[in-house]
């Protein structure tokens, strides 16, 4: 797995409604913000976080990722260009790592919000259901009057939260501790830097990236040609050391540029149990397909959801009625029961 490098970018929740029929492409989505915000510069970064119905139609939140003013990389805007080799993520998802530990610290609130002063600028993470769905940056905050100022403004975020359409049909959210740090940005061993790459190995960050695609590519095919060399200079020592002489290999095969995808992805949806073929017909006779909707995973450890109408939050190893959670994965849950195993796939808003 690639190493990481924090890079100077500010980050914001930007919320779109649509159709309840219109699908969203890269291209549109870029389109749209620039009607949302015709002022901002440069080429952002789009990261979906959740989407939901409403009477106004389809609503999409994405974090909306952007270079700070005064960056030296003029092709993205992303701060200085990144080392080799490495993967690039706004420096602050080192916050991801810290709430996502006081998360773990009470286990069973998975509705909540974290807030944080880091050099001066307030950020405020929120969680729903175990799943980031809220991330603000305000600066403002420094000197003695930032206690203050950022406890005003996180009361009018809870009232915010209360009245939120999507946000508002949680029974209750927990309210972080204030946390005032100084981060070091410059000192490569600070310890920000290992709560980056603790954030970096989250399922939610999977496959975001902010070096440029071109960038990506040339890495990736410097690393093939590498090993094709390397294989080429083996066979050639076998033949010499056997006392041959050294002809000439096949040619090696012509590389084509590898796919590479939008960085936004609707996540998969999936509302109904897919089971797997049961060892016994009396296993499907006696474990009907079971019936439950997967509401959120929180770090591979927990879910929540809905089975037999019931609100419930489980670990591996519980019981729900007769079927045993056998394993929490990333994105689905694993039943058991007589023998037969069923694959519950987390399913969106």
């Amino acid at each position: 797995m690639a190493r990481v490098q924090g890079v100077d970018a500010r980050i914001c929740t930007w919320e779109l409604v649509t159709g309840f029929e219109e699908s969203l492409a890269p291209e549109n989505l870029l389109e749209y913000f620039r009607r949302d915000f015709p002022e901002v510069e440069g080429v952002p970064k789009f990261w979906k976080m959740v989407s939901f119905n409403s009477p106004e139609g389809r609503r999409h939140r994405y974090l909306v990722i952007l270079g700070s003013p005064g960056s030296s990389d003029g092709e993205k805007g992303f701060g200085k260009r990144c080392w080799r080799g490495r993967r690039a993520l706004p420096r602050s998802l080192f916050l991801y790592a810290r709430a996502d530990a006081q998360m773990e610290s009470w286990e069973s609130y998975e509705n909540f919000r974290y807030a944080a002063i880091v050099n001066g600028i307030l950020f405020v993470l929120v969680f729903y259901e175990g799943r980031l769905c809220h991330w603000s940056e305000e600066r403002g905050y420094e000197g003695a009057c930032g206690k203050d100022l950022a406890l005003d403004r996180l009361a009018r975020m809870d009232e915010f939260l209360r009245q939120d359409p999507l946000f508002s049909k949680a029974e209750k959210f927990r309210q972080g501790e204030l946390e005032f740090l100084e981060a070091d940005f410059v000192d490569p061993a600070a310890v920000w830097v290992v709560q980056l790459g603790k954030a970096a190995k989250d399922p939610f960050w999977k496959g975001l990236h902010l070096e440029s695609r071109k960038r990506r590519r040339a890495a990736r095919l410097s690393l093939i040609l590498f090993f094709l060399m390397m294989f080429a200079g083996i066979l050639v020592r076998e033949n010499l050391d056997a006392g041959g002489v050294a002809t000439p290999g096949p040619e090696a095969p012509v590389l084509s540029t590898p796919a590479t995808g939008p960085i936004s992805k609707e996540p998969r949806i999936q509302k109904t149990a897919k089971r797997s073929r049961p060892k016994a017909r009396e296993a499907a006779t006696e474990c009907p397909r079971p019936s439950i909707a997967i509401q959120g995973i929180v770090g591979d450890r927990l879910f929540s959801g809905m089975f037999a109408g019931a609100r419930v939050v489980k670990r591996a190893g519980d019981s729900l009625e007769s079927y045993r959670v056998k394993s929490v994965l990333r994105d689905r849950v694993v039943l058991e029961c007589g023998g037969a195993e069923w694959e519950v796939l987390n399913g969106a808003p």
